[in-house]
């Protein structure tokens, strides 16, 4: 029998205000964008903050005309990914997040959103005299050739003020830890490794999902950012999941291959590389996962072939819920007693998942009822293991 898996998830959780139809090539935009590195202008697939963004608030209305967001949705990389893992696990799972929220009317509308997911909020805190994590969301549609793009604007708000001793044992005795978009929770990533190694000691599995981080690009443009402390972090990692900017520029490395070579070096289990609508990286030591070489996986034709019909909504989430359906895979493998984890498969059910997010607005999709989800994805994940049968580059 299948047991009940336990899974711990702390980091990004915020308010999405989704602008779509974004013009990348517009001068409005332009005005906005990034002119050397570290400067805090706005760059597509990147997130500044608003306090680095000159002049935004009054050249937003500009950008916009006027208008208010086309959607209002949970974001952000953990919660994001750990609701849509969540619904896929139904009961098979208890998915709990760690996290803080402010003490003002946006807070409570997130709180009411949550309520509404699969998630255990027993640890989501409120931060006294504290404004609520947002995000601004612009996003272009037509930009790569019609693949889309985003950029973000955060308001970091109550995150500055979320700290690792807020977070008691239940946290790390879970078969599952998860670190998510810390680099925007940043105490939180200060003490990625110290909270991993704690991860570790009590047996659980760790997997470190990413954001782009802003900050460090601030304080250092151009250098190697770091993951916590230290590069302990990645030696307690059993599976890190970036997108191809975040590889680049954790790792110092000018290409996803030697990026995954630098993790693998400091002692990383597995990687998972996103890069858009383009292939995705993999690769996995002999540990807990079966051993694989670098090898890439290409995104789903159904997903492709849906969009360009006219089925869509925007890229938003993509990459968190990617994230989300690798952790539903690994979940499952654990439920079944699998002693060695098989890497190929979670990125299957993180592809579907990812293209998936492309048919609705926001990175979060609101169930009519439990399993509503999983049945949606199964068909694009039977149709995905027929493309890629026997096409596996190594």
């Amino acid at each position: 029998m299948n047991r009940k898996i336990s899974v711990s998830g702390v980091g990004c959780c915020l308010v999405d205000r989704i602008y779509d139809h974004i013009d990348f090539t517009s001068e409005a935009f332009r005005r906005m964008t990034s002119r050397t590195a570290g400067d805090g202008g706005l760059e597509p697939g990147k997130l500044q903050f608003e306090e680095e963004v000159e002049r935004f608030a009054d050249l937003l209305p500009t950008l916009t005309n006027g208008r208010q967001p086309d959607k209002e949705n949970i974001g952000g990389p953990c919660i994001v990914a750990l609701i849509h893992a969540a619904q896929l696990l139904g009961d098979s799972a208890c998915v709990a997040f760690y996290g803080c929220r402010g003490d003002d009317e946006v807070g409570d509308h997130l709180t009411g959103a949550l309520m509404r997911t699969p998630i255990d909020l027993a640890h989501y805190r409120v931060e006294n005299n504290q404004e609520t994590a947002s995000t601004v969301v612009l996003s272009d549609p037509n930009y790569d050739g019609g693949h889309g793009e985003r950029t973000f604007v955060n308001t970091i708000g109550a995150s500055w003020h979320y700290l690792p001793s807020e977070i008691d044992n239940s946290f790390y005795e879970a078969d599952v830890c998860v670190f998510g978009g810390t680099a925007i929770v940043p105490r939180i990533h200060e003490g990625l490794d110290t909270m991993l190694r704690k991860a570790k000691d009590h047996g659980a599995l760790t997997i470190v999902n990413t954001v782009y981080d802003s900050l460090n690009e601030r304080r250092a443009p151009g250098r190697r950012w770091p993951l916590g402390s230290s590069d302990d972090s990645y030696a307690l990692t059993d599976l890190l999941i970036v997108d191809c900017e975040e590889a680049l520029r954790l790792s110092g490395h000018a290409d996803i291959p030697s990026a995954i070579d630098f993790f693998m070096q400091q002692g990383t289990k597995a990687v998972l590389v996103t890069n858009g609508a383009r292939d995705v990286y993999l690769r996995a030591t002999a540990s807990i996962f079966d051993e694989m070489p670098l090898t890439t996986l290409p995104v789903s034709e159904a997903v492709t072939r849906r969009v360009k019909q006219g089925e869509k909504g925007d890229s938003t989430g993509c990459g968190d819920n990617f994230a989300g359906g690798a952790i539903a895979s690994l979940c499952w493998q654990l439920s079944q007693g699998r002693d060695i984890l098989d890497l190929r498969e979670a990125c299957r059910w993180g592809i579907v998942s990812g293209g998936f997010a492309c048919f609705y607005y926001g990175g979060t999709y609101f169930e009519k009822e439990a399993g509503e989800k999983l049945r949606l994805l199964q068909p694009l994940y039977t149709q995905y293991l027929e493309q890629t049968a026997e096409r596996f580059t190594t």
